[in-house]
């Protein structure tokens, strides 16, 4: 590939490749004054993720510009896991893959064809796009939750699903965002991890003051305090205008419905997000509430929610083993505010067996309707 190519895509074998035959070592790269220019640009990346929720796509008009953009990648990586802050990981990730995402659509298909190939994802060219087995369309493509993601709703010849060239960088564009969130934070040495540690703990407070401002609001009689930690971050977020996940919305929608709130107040609720559009949002959640499918969704258990990476800082009531399902949390914790039993959720003094807890949380699975939502995500009624 061109180093244009490569500085666009620094998450590539043959980018580090370049950096590893072009580039100073990691030394010089951290200490000598040649480089701090590269090292600031590190940190404006890292800063520019968590701030705008997105990173500037690449200006490149000679090889050492790209070598430098290669190279600050490099310095970004070095930043978020000093910092180590899950938000700002989350937040990083999601910007990186974003700007590939963007760069790839303006790419010719062989070249997209090549970078799914160096990632693992055995995509095959034809005449109107690309084919994709259908394996690995199923584990990128699950938190796509439009209509148009589903399995049924693809042309699949002999387990390769038909994709377009823009819905080929979009599942590309996932598998970057959830590689990078596993890689990181890496695990750094103390003298590397010194040369970024005043940016890292800057970075890391910003990234907590950020979550600190993301406390969800009331909504009319549901009760938010009961919500699980999970459905009450996606709240928080939705609330503040932050992009929420696909599956993520679809868990939250499929959660509020449940719980009695309507289309109009769950519309009311994505209308600040950035992304928004009243259309598209209209119809997934008319879709996912039944008021134009005709069928009703349950909401994610907890096994598909941490599949889905949307299993925020769990508490101790969300750890016991018979807590599989965030209706559970909830029914379990507004029990005793609606008067019917004693204080049973903190973790000192609690009132009732562990068999009787478990009880009342099966119990507690059932849907405020009456219908099943216990036996898995995204279940229709």
């Amino acid at each position: 590939m061109e180093p244009r190519t490569l500085a666009a895509y620094p998450f590539l074998k043959e980018s580090a490749e370049f950096v590893r035959t072009r580039g100073p070592s990691l030394d010089e790269l951290l200490k000598d004054i040649a480089y701090e220019e590269v090292r600031t640009a590190g940190v404006e990346r890292v800063r520019s993720a968590l701030e705008k929720g997105d990173i500037a796509d690449p200006a490149c008009r000679t090889e050492r510009d790209c070598l430098g953009e290669l190279l600050s990648y490099i310095c970004a990586r070095l930043v978020v896991s000093g910092a180590g802050n899950p938000q700002l990981i989350r937040r990083y990730a999601l910007s990186e893959a974003k700007r590939a995402g963007r760069q790839m659509e303006t790419e010719p298909l062989a070249t997209v064809l090549e970078i799914a190939e160096e990632l693992g994802l055995p995509a095959s060219g034809r005449e109107s796009g690309a084919t994709l087995h259908f394996t690995h369309y199923m584990r990128y493509s699950a938190q796509l939750r439009a209509a148009e993601w589903k399995l049924i709703n693809r042309r699949v010849d002999k387990g390769q699903v038909e994709l377009t060239k823009a819905e080929l960088c979009r599942v590309i564009e996932e598998f970057v965002k959830r590689r990078m969130e596993a890689e990181l934070p890496l695990a750094l040495p103390s003298d590397v991890k010194a040369v970024f540690e005043a940016q890292s703990c800057e970075l890391r407070t910003a990234a907590d003051a950020r979550m600190r401002h993301l406390e969800p609001k009331e909504m009319g009689r549901i009760r938010v305090e009961c919500f699980p930690p999970c459905m009450k971050q996606m709240l928080a977020m939705a609330q503040a205008g932050e992009n929420v996940p696909h599956s993520g919305r679809f868990a939250l929608v499929a959660f509020l419905h449940t719980l009695g709130s309507s289309s109009e107040e769950i519309m009311k609720l994505f209308s600040t997000s950035p992304d928004f559009q009243e259309d598209k949002t209209r119809y997934q959640v008319e879709h996912i509430t039944g008021s134009t499918s005709g069928t009703k969704y349950t909401p994610p258990g907890c096994d598909t929610m941490k599949t889905y990476s949307l299993c925020y800082k769990p508490d101790h009531i969300c750890k016991k083993e018979w807590l599989t399902h965030p209706l559970k949390y909830y029914k379990l914790k507004i029990k005793p505010l609606k008067g019917k039993g004693p204080e049973s959720t903190g973790e000192k003094g609690e009132k009732q067996t562990a068999d009787a807890k478990e009880a009342d949380a099966n119990n507690a699975a059932k849907p405020l309707d009456g219908t099943d939502a216990a036996k898995g995500g995204g279940q229709k009624k």
